[in-house]
């Protein structure tokens, strides 16, 4: 349904969306005054299969003043229909054209201004309701409900209106945006050159994302011209300026989802080579909590050299409002105040639908929750303040412009001696559609009862109002969602202890989950579920990618002999893991608990663990991975050994018989030998005689006893 437009029983059938709508704005953003004709803008739309006829518009005026938010609102709801007798006096009657099948046609009421009579209450100031009906013949086409702020002229209560704009990009899943993007976004036309040509030099905070930043500096002498020159523009703005969380991602959501701590980049990948010249980080002389400090090298020249930048560095800005959080709209619950505050917060941007008065009048926009500060952005002005900067077309402009322009006039009538500042606020929506933001602006300048105001002065309003959280939780799907991402990135955080460098695998992880956590998602579930999903799979990959190569069994037949572990890394850098083996029996004992490996990137390395077998049987061991901080790597893997220790000890005992043997026969060899050799010395060869012969005794050794 087009804004502003109401589709009466009686006309044409009409489903959730639609057929026939009937839009009509004030021009003028709204405002008359006396001796003004009442210009009226309008569109028919139809968007059936048969033509309207040609018919009747009837302008009604309620010559009444609105006198509070609630009535206003109330009179603007074109789902609630108003009989006939509460839409106020007729103005005028004027003849409308047919509208063919499929088409929208214009259509301009100009009511006279001797006919804008307002009677007795002519002289006063306020919005008054306005409704625009279409008849053809005894049908009514439908009815446009829409409001003008009366201006007699004389004193009015003005309300002081601050705005609140975010500096960002589309979602996007790396944490960093690509130089050519960058190119693109920059450059004539671009979605931030559009971003800050609406609001530089005007009466507007703007909420910059450190990523954008980040994403300049960091290409160095690569970084596109038109982002250089885009960056300088933006330094000499001379609105108020503030950091929004980097890469705009969900404060609340994160904490409800139980960080309990303030995400930010914990490093960047510099490339040294896009900053010729530059020296690193020196730290300082040692104290008791070393700081590391920036000592730039002097050149040949003797000029120094500007060093490399930092993570501080890289996201660093002069803001003029310091410590601010912005929350998306209505996720705040009142624990994320505290958790708040425990980041150094000192004020809170909150949806006024996300807390609650016990007033009945609209307070300006500085309040306190317990002892926390708020900046509460009023939500039906923001709503038509978004509605005016994204209007698609001329009406739709005018429509959202005489919305505002009478929502700002109802504040100053609720309470004309009290004068307050109200903050509205641009949503976190990227579409680049922003378009009209600049001529939105220009418009609320120029209406009496619209004050301009800053965001820094509501940051230091004396005199705050005591409110409470009207708790509005994220869904619980989503909370859900966000706390695998953070427990995803601390598991990777863990894991990362097994590389000499771990911000190889953190940096990029936790660049990538703020990404996931932009607010910017919001308008997107299924793309941010699908992207979700995503970093999910590569963080489980991550830590998967070391690991034990798993086997059926071992079989050992040595009592000492080591046993092997191979463990494979798909990493692109080296790591460093510790092998630890359990033995739930006594069969086998193991005598390192913890055997350092080191593994090349994408390869495999074994560790040999010291064991020792004291008897046969077979044992399921446990395999362990862990880092040099004992963080688990990996799933344990159990593998059967077969322990035959027995056959060692019996190879051994047969290896010992054979041994004895032959050195027992090569004694016993040696032995008749030195035996025969003695014997040739003695007696001389007693086995070389013709025919075996006895040897003859020697005379000298017979002697004979005769008879006597």
């Amino acid at each position: 349904m087009a804004i502003g437009a109401v589709v009466l029983p009686g006309a044409v059938d009409a489903a959730e969306t639609p057929e026939v709508s009937v839009t009509f704005a004030p021009a003028s953003f709204g405002a008359l005054a006396p001796g003004q004709d009442l210009v009226l803008n309008g569109t028919i739309s139809n968007s059936t299969a048969k033509a309207i006829p040609a018919g009747t518009a009837t302008v009604t005026l309620n010559r009444t003043p609105v006198s509070s938010r609630a009535d206003l609102n109330a009179w603007l709801d074109a789902g609630t229909a108003v009989a006939d007798g509460k839409l106020g006096s007729a103005l005028t009657r004027a003849g409308t054209p047919e509208v063919p099948a499929g088409h929208s046609v214009p259509v301009a009421i100009t009511v006279p201004a001797a006919a804008v009579t307002l009677g007795f209450q002519s002289s006063i100031w306020g919005t008054r309701a306005i409704a625009v009906t279409v008849r053809a013949g005894d049908s009514v086409v439908g009815q446009s409900r829409t409001d003008l702020v009366w201006a007699p002229g004389g004193a009015v209560a003005a309300t002081g209106l601050a705005i609140a704009v975010p500096l960002n990009v589309p979602h996007s899943s790396t944490g960093l945006i690509p130089a050519d993007l960058l190119a693109t976004y920059t450059g004539a036309g671009g979605l931030l050159s559009h971003e800050l040509d609406e609001v530089i030099g005007r009466n507007v905070a703007i909420g910059i994302d450190p990523m954008i930043l980040a994403s300049i500096r960091i290409l160095g002498d690569s970084a596109p011209p038109s982002a250089v020159e885009w960056l300088a523009r933006l330094q000499g703005v001379t609105n108020d300026t503030f950091a929004l969380s980097y890469a705009d991602s969900d404060l609340a959501g994160a904490n409800q989802a139980g960080s309990k701590r303030l995400i930010a980049p914990s490093a960047f990948p510099i490339d040294a080579n896009l900053f010729p010249g530059a020296t690193t980080a020196t730290p300082s002389p040692q104290t008791d909590t070393p700081t590391p400090t920036l000592t730039p090298t002097p050149s040949a020249t003797g000029q120094p050299v500007n060093p490399l930048p930092t993570p501080e560095s890289l996201v660093a800005w002069d803001y003029t409002i310091k410590n601010v959080a912005w929350p998306a709209d209505d996720t705040v619950v009142e624990g994320d105040l505290d958790a708040f505050e425990s980041f150094g917060v000192t004020n809170t941007i909150m949806d006024s639908s996300n807390v609650t008065y016990s007033l009945n009048y609209t307070p300006s926009g500085a309040a306190t929750i317990d002892k926390h500060r708020i900046l509460v952005s009023d939500n039906t002005l923001s709503s038509l303040l978004r509605s005016a900067a994204t209007a698609t077309s001329p009406i739709a402009w005018e429509n959202a412009m005489a919305k505002l322009s009478s929502a700002i006039a109802v504040v100053g009538r609720e309470r004309p001696s009290k004068s307050r500042t109200l903050l509205a606020t641009l949503g976190r929506d990227v579409t680049g559609s922003e378009f009209r933001l600049s001529q939105t602006l220009d418009a609320l300048a120029t209406l009496p009862w619209v004050t301009p105001a800053t965001m820094s002065a509501l940051t230091k309003a004396s005199d705050p109002l005591t409110a409470s959280v009207n708790a509005k939780p994220e869904s619980t799907a989503r909370v859900a969602q966000i706390k695998s991402l953070l427990e995803s990135e601390a598991t990777v955080d863990s894991f990362s202890s097994v590389l000499t460098d771990p911000t190889v695998l953190t940096t990029e992880r936790r660049l990538s989950l703020l990404a996931m956590l932009s607010n910017t998602w919001n308008t997107d579930g299924a793309a941010w579920a699908t992207a979700s999903a995503k970093y999910l799979d590569k963080s489980k990959t991550i830590v998967d990618s070391v690991s034990i190569a798993e086997s059926s069994s071992l079989f050992l037949t040595s009592q000492n002999s080591p046993l092997p572990v191979t463990v494979s890394n798909k990493l692109a850098w080296p790591v460093t893991v510790y092998v630890s083996v359990r033995s739930p029996t006594g069969i086998l004992n193991v005598l390192d608990p913890r055997v350092e490996l080191t593994i090349e990137a994408n390869s495999q390395a074994k560790a040999s663990v010291p064991i020792r077998s004291v008897a046969n049987g077979d044992v399921l061991i446990d395999t362990a991975l862990s880092s040099a901080t004992n963080v688990p790597i990996g799933r344990p893997v159990q593998t059967k050994v077969e322990v035959q220790a027995g056959w060692e000890t019996a190879f051994t005992a047969v290896v010992a018989v054979l041994v004895v043997g032959v050195f027992g026969f090569g004694i016993w060899r040696n032995i008749n030998k030195r035996r025969k050799a003695k014997k040739l010395a003695r007696g001389g060869n007693t086995g070389d005689q013709p025919g075996g012969a006895p040897e003859p005794v020697a005379e000298s050794a017979q002697t004979e006893t005769k008879p006597s």
